[in-house]
């Protein structure tokens, strides 16, 4: 062997500037219980890249976990100049890829994402050296690596700190993240606005369960919009999540009273569940129409990421959040059933955040949670839901992840969409029964269900020069089209639903 590859046989076993920085990564693979599974997280991975002697050299250890033989590899030093050449050269080594799952439409799936340790996107090989350790998360958003049960880091530049109560599924809390006088105010805003709470039940459902037996709670949806709080909280969650607020849906406000109860079920939608969407009953579904579930959704590659459930109010006996399946627990053979798994009780002020997704952007079926019956009091609490794809249709991933092989990642509604000068529309409802708003794609049958515009209130899209928005009377694309209105090249607009043949359209 000659004295060079001695060398460099040396050096790369020598270790990284890193190995003093992993700890706060990198999860033992003992911390994961299950059996049934790999353990580990699949699809983060902790690299650490620095340059020695002109050379770009790896080190990374995979899936999250903590390895006595790490991957170590060298990078060619001209590479750092491009950006594309160097994500592709590093997806490379790592050897990941898109196809994670039996989805298909990968084209659909957006770019891995290279973060620094603060959660920040990182857009140039310069950046990534800088940084020296970064996190490579093949379903493209920051994801919190949960290290194990206990373990409790500092959110960068707040006060709050993040707990780790289970490493699968990955479940975090975060105590006295919402002051108690914030709680009071948003259960105000919500409590004269209750309605029942509606399911989007899966297909092994819908035949046998009545929405009853399955969820027992009332809630309103509040938009940001309403409230200078709720937008201070938008950022104040986005700040804790590292993903843009523009991923974020609006809050949706619950009330558990006695008895009252939400079994057990997951908050992505994974399209292997949803299929024979004809033959469903017509349940209730404030974002999207049934029919339309699985383009919303981009075949599941658009997708909700993660929870982060608000405590509003403390319960004085039951109103746990319980999770089934931690603990290594198999799956639970009655939904309904608070008996085994991790129950965290309600405490004012507290968020818990989990992931419904996998870091590679699968669904994590461990995610399966359930609110158990209130068995003295009331419990008050939010869902606040944010996505892994922008929820405007018209706002674009980071072009720094856009990879040379993969070109798809804007959704399947805009795939056929021409940019053009973006449009602030507004629909008022001026009748005294609620109006149902739907975005008609160019060239396609379907429509996408946007929202519901209640009586005597307004909503604002975002939108472009030729989009077609039909409003109609119910919430699915069946129903009875009242008008369907043609976005013209004014900034802003302002279409007024009223009992008048034609909607009036003001153009400021």
């Amino acid at each position: 062997m000659t004295h060079w590859c001695l060398w460099i046989l040396v050096h790369l076993a020598a270790g990284s500037p890193c190995d003093d920085r992993y700890a706060a990564w990198v999860t033992d693979r003992e911390a994961f219980q299950r059996d049934d599974e790999p353990r580990y997280l699949s699809g983060l991975h902790v690299v650490c890249v620095w340059k020695e002697a002109g050379t770009l050299r790896l080190e990374a250890h995979m899936n999250g976990v903590l390895e006595e033989d790490p991957v170590r590899s060298e990078l060619d030093g001209a590479l750092s100049l491009d950006w594309g050449k160097f994500r592709k050269s590093l997806q490379g080594v790592l050897r990941f890829s898109k196809a994670t799952n039996e989805w298909g439409n990968f084209h659909l799936k957006q770019p891995y994402g290279i973060f620094s340790e603060a959660g920040h996107r990182l857009s140039s090989a310069t950046e990534v050296l800088d940084a020296g350790l970064v996190l490579v998360v093949e379903g493209g958003q920051w994801f919190w690596p949960p290290v194990r049960i206990g373990y409790v880091r500092g959110l960068p530049g707040t006060p709050y700190m993040i707990e780790t109560v289970s490493v699968q599924p990955v479940v975090f809390r975060v105590r006295g993240f919402l002051r108690e006088e914030e709680c009071s105010v948003i259960i105000d805003m919500a409590e004269s606005n209750m309605s029942e709470s509606p399911v989007v039940q899966m297909e092994k459902h819908y035949r046998d369960n009545d929405t009853k037996d399955f969820r027992t709670s009332t809630q309103a949806r509040l938009p940001s919009s309403d409230s200078s709080l709720l937008q201070e909280l938008d950022k104040r969650i986005s700040n804790l999540t590292r993903v843009d607020v523009t991923h974020n849906e609006e809050v949706q406000v619950l009330r558990y009273r006695l008895g009252e109860f939400y079994a057990s079920h997951t908050d992505n939608f994974d399209p292997e569940y949803y299929q024979n969407v004809a033959a469903w009953p017509k349940f209730s579904c404030p974002e999207i129409s049934l029919e339309l579930l699985k383009d919303f959704i981009d075949k599941g590659h658009r997708n909700r990421l993660l929870t982060v459930f608000w405590y509003l109010t403390n319960v004085s006996k039951g109103g746990e959040t319980l999770f089934p399946r931690a603990d290594g627990l198999p799956p639970p053979e009655d939904m309904n059933s608070c008996e085994r798994g991790l129950k965290v009780r309600p405490e004012v002020g507290t968020v818990m955040l989990w992931y419904s997704l996998r870091p590679n952007g699968n669904g994590d079926p461990n995610s399966l949670h359930a609110s158990c019956p209130v068995e003295d009091g009331k419990k008050w609490s939010a869902n606040y839901w944010v996505w892994n794809k922008p929820r405007d249709f018209s706002i674009s991933l980071p072009d720094a992840d856009v990879d040379e092989e993969y070109s798809g990642e804007q959704s399947v509604a805009l795939s056929t969409v021409e940019a053009g000068n973006n449009v602030s529309a507004t629909f008022r409802n001026e009748h005294p029964f609620p109006m149902y708003l739907f975005w008609k794609p160019p060239d396609r049958a379907q429509e996408a269900f946007l929202g519901e515009i209640s009586p005597q209130a307004a909503v604002s899209m975002l939108t472009f020069p030729g989009h077609i928005w039909h409003i109609r009377i119910g919430a699915d694309q069946s129903s009875e089209l009242v008008t369907a209105q043609v976005i013209t090249d004014q900034p802003k607009q302002v279409i007024v639903l009223s009992s008048d043949p034609e909607p009036d359209v003001d153009e400021l």
